[in-house]
């Protein structure tokens, strides 16, 4: 019998910015979302403007004793776990993108850092199939008008906003919110997330430390029940309740999380179910 959902769940509708599950196959479903309204106006940066603002955002490299968590884990012990991993994601390029955001994995506390950057990994190989996904496998069965809402945020010309990355960003007004954070302009240009390692890497940083119908990951995945509520809040619509229709998808998540676990040396918090 399937045990009732965590009370901080939100089940009744699809969080404002769902990733949709992984890149073999994403809802056409457009539930109760709410893009951002405060952004009126677009970044004005191209892509010949990504090498400077990359050295605006003080990028360090993958030696960098700055990253806690490159202490726990390495690029060698990365391809170990993840042998098919396409070129684009690689670990010294996710620890160059943790300079933006220095709280990742970074609290003092061994077993919580190994924690958060076991969650990390098992979401985006989930998210990404094994690493081996760089786009949304699907995509090239899509209308160019597929993620594209014109409400909040235009849509470039010809630009397409199916996933992409590790987390596989999606939606034009993620792909808009991510560049506004990150100072690059992936509303444009969205095709980055797919070629830069460094960026790609930030874009899933951005959605782990960005707040998501009031929660953010970051906060939440090292402690009690951790691992589930990040569940919840990346795909907790389709994954977690006693209705949810894609269950198999949570399963594969944590059985990730349960081998990163392993690699690094550390137990989980709780349930990491989040039916």
């Amino acid at each position: 019998m399937k045990s009732q959902a965590f009370p901080w769940s939100s089940h009744s509708h699809l969080l404002p910015f769902e990733l949709r599950c992984d890149p073999h196959f994403r809802s056409l479903l457009q539930a109760s979302k709410q893009p951002p309204s405060v952004y009126q106006s677009k970044s004005t940066m191209k892509l010949a403007g990504v090498i400077a603002s990359m050295g605006l955002l003080g990028v360090a490299s993958a030696d960098d004793s700055s990253s806690s968590f490159a202490r726990f884990f390495d690029q060698a012990r990365f391809q170990e776990m993840f042998p098919d991993a396409v070129e684009l994601y690689n670990f010294d390029g996710l620890v160059d993108a943790a300079s933006k955001y220095t709280e990742f994995a970074n609290t003092g506390n061994d077993d919580n850092d190994k924690r958060e950057l076991a969650a990390f990994l098992a979401q985006t190989a989930h998210e990404c199939d094994s690493f081996k996904a760089a786009e949304e496998y699907a995509r090239d069965t899509y209308s160019v008008w597929q993620y594209c809402d014109n409400a909040s945020i235009a849509c470039a010309p010809g630009q397409r906003y199916h996933g992409r990355g590790p987390i596989q960003l999606s939606w034009n007004y993620n792909y808009y919110n991510a560049g506004e954070a990150l100072g690059i302009d992936l509303l444009n240009s969205p095709d980055i997330v797919s070629t830069d390692t460094t960026v790609t890497w930030m874009t899933a940083l951005w959605y782990w430390m960005t707040p998501h119908a009031g929660r953010v990951i970051h906060d939440v995945v090292a402690g009690e029940n951790g691992f589930a509520q990040s569940t919840d809040i990346i795909n907790g619509g389709l994954e977690c309740g006693p209705d949810a229709p894609n269950t198999g998808n949570e399963q594969q998540r944590i059985t990730y999380f349960t081998k990163m676990c392993e690699a690094l040396g550390v137990e989980p918090l709780g349930a990491t179910s989040c039916n």
